[in-house]
């Protein structure tokens, strides 16, 4: 995954926990500033073994089928906020400015 400055790809979500592994359903996002645009893929992701307490965590990811509850869940998540925020400001300015 690679971002630069919110634009690019990003994993979010965390659904269907496997707790024999503690692996996890993630969907990875074409996000613009940060904001999930596109969904590209569900993974099951695995936390690997650390070599030391130092080492940088790495995660092993398998593709999966898209994974749509985690993709609907993820768009309430992030758009719901901005979409009302932006629905009200419209309807304020109908409604303040005079006729």
């Amino acid at each position: 995954m690679f971002t630069f400055n919110g634009i690019g790809t990003r994993i979010y979500g965390k659904r269907d926990l496997n707790p024999a592994d503690n692996s996890y359903i993630a969907t990875k996002w074409f996000t613009l500033l940060y904001f999930p645009v596109i969904p590209l893929g569900s993974y099951r992701v695995i936390k690997a073994k650390q070599e030391s307490f130092f080492a940088v965590q790495k995660y092993q990811m398998t593709k999966v089928a898209l994974n749509v509850k985690q993709v609907i869940v993820t768009y309430l998540a992030w758009w719901a906020l901005p979409v009302l925020l932006i629905g009200w400001a419209l309807i304020a300015d109908s409604v303040l400015k005079p006729h």
